[in-house]
């Protein structure tokens, strides 16, 4: 699988969790040519959550109590939505920030601005792709969850923690599949859920690409790193399991959460080996 990266993402550079240096271990990678994907941006988005973004980046300005821009924001998250569209052309993992999972049409929020998930599996069901969503994130992708409810020839299956922000995601909706979990959640209970949930529901719909939203906030090294009531205990094992379950599917990754940048890099390596 294909690293699509470049250096474009460390300029939404905010004083912010969510910052640059989650990506340190790969300021140094080949950088990939992307694409601007603003054209993309109303397959999923209102105008005016559009505007409201631009507008703000030129103030350099916040969002609600979660999320911020400064002057190059705007222009980054609409090149990590052109990444996350290369990704779902060619296959590939999508090294991007700012993340997208909980960007709603209409308002951006937990650090997200545009939901890249969403519009690049839009772009695919208008190309008439069937496309199933994995998002192993420890929060739930609500945004996606919004833009995609009820929507023909997509599934959308969570795996999370709860409680926790956003706190959606308690049940199953239509064509979205929630699985809540708790706080310290362990390999041997996320696998079962993989193996009971994940790999029917894959098999039942038989889409034509899976598009994963890969938080590594999930990750064992994640666990309580930014917060003392937030994260789960999963391994490489379960991660694993994941690329295990996917290997006969089409698949591309979009990056979302993972705070401790070594995280990123361990959960990255095992998708792209």
């Amino acid at each position: 699988m294909k690293l699509i990266y470049n250096k474009i993402f460390l300029e939404h550079d905010i004083d912010h969790p969510e910052n640059k240096t989650r990506l340190k271990y790969f300021y140094d990678t080949k950088e990939t040519k992307i694409e601007n994907g603003e054209q993309y941006l109303m397959l999923v988005h209102t105008k005016e959550h559009i505007d409201n973004i631009k507008k703000t980046s030129n103030v350099e300005g916040s969002i609600g109590f979660d999320t911020m821009t400064c002057k190059r924001s705007y222009e980054v998250a609409c090149y990590a939505v052109g990444a996350a569209i290369q990704a779902a052309k060619k296959g590939g993992f999508a090294l991007v920030r700012p993340p997208g999972h909980h960007a709603t049409k209409y308002q951006a929020m937990g650090f997200c601005l545009f939901n890249n998930i969403a519009i690049a599996s839009k772009y695919l069901l208008n190309e008439g792709k069937r496309v199933f969503i994995l998002d192993f994130d420890i929060h739930h992708g609500n945004g996606t969850q919004d833009i995609l409810l009820g929507e023909k020839n997509v599934v959308y299956f969570s795996t999370h923690q709860s409680p926790c922000y956003p706190g959606t995601g308690l049940k199953d909706e239509k064509n979205c599949i929630n699985i809540p979990l708790p706080l310290g959640t362990v390999d041997d209970v996320y696998i079962k859920q993989l193996e009971e949930r994940l790999i029917p529901a894959i098999k039942a719909f038989n889409p034509d690409i899976v598009g994963v939203s890969a938080g590594f906030d999930s990750y064992y090294k994640d666990y309580h790193y930014m917060n003392p009531t937030v994260g789960f205990k999963l391994t490489k094992k379960s991660y694993e399991k994941i690329k295990d379950i996917l290997q006969d599917y089409k698949n591309f990754f979009v990056l979302e959460g993972g705070y401790n940048p070594e995280s990123i890099k361990d959960g990255v390596e095992i998708f792209l080996d």
